[in-house]
């Protein structure tokens, strides 16, 4: 199982990585669609952005449930996994650009392969070690997933007016 486990993981890592990539332009190429702007970002803002991990990993995880045959502690794998994908996307952009005063899109590309990287490393290291959780770890972990989606679809359209949501080009906020 370890192998092929570690296969999934590596096409999941593609997968997300491409279908991310093509994510950041889908809502202006589809004409900004509301109903493409809940799964993709529409605006420069690092919220916006962290879409290109999450929707994509989530479909992954969806599909790869279904390849693994239902392993055990696999959507508590998953959830922590991107949690920590997300938190390094953030925490490295605040960190380089308050030590820089700038921003590099170069930069933040890097990151979010790096995001996406440390997301599936860290769900094949716990399914890989972890001993079996109870079914109700499994159930929280899905709950986390539906109230992260469910924030992304708010925060599109009724974003917090603070920075984490500002589009840093446009100075303005959500849709």
């Amino acid at each position: 199982m370890s192998k092929r486990l570690f296969r999934y993981e590596i096409l999941g890592f593609i997968f997300v990585s491409v279908i991310g990539t093509l994510c950041h332009f889908l809502y202006e190429w589809l004409n900004y669609s509301k109903i493409i702007a809940l799964f993709c970002p529409v605006n420069e803002s690092v919220w916006e952005h962290l879409k290109l991990l999450f929707f994509p990993y989530l479909i992954w995880t969806v599909i790869e449930y279904f390849l693994l045959h239902k392993k055990e502690n696999y959507f508590s794998s998953k959830i922590k996994g991107v949690l920590c994908g997300i938190l390094f996307i953030v925490t490295f952009f605040y960190t380089y650009s308050g030590v820089t005063g700038k921003t590099s899109t170069f930069i933040d590309i890097l990151s979010f392969f790096i995001g996406t990287a440390i997301a599936f490393i860290i769900s094949y290291g716990i399914m890989r070690n972890s001993k079996r959780n109870s079914q109700i770890c499994e159930i929280i972990a899905i709950i986390l997933f539906i109230i992260v989606a469910g924030a992304f679809f708010l925060f599109t359209f009724i974003p917090p007016l603070i920075p984490l949501f500002e589009d840093p080009q446009k100075f303005t906020y959500g849709i």
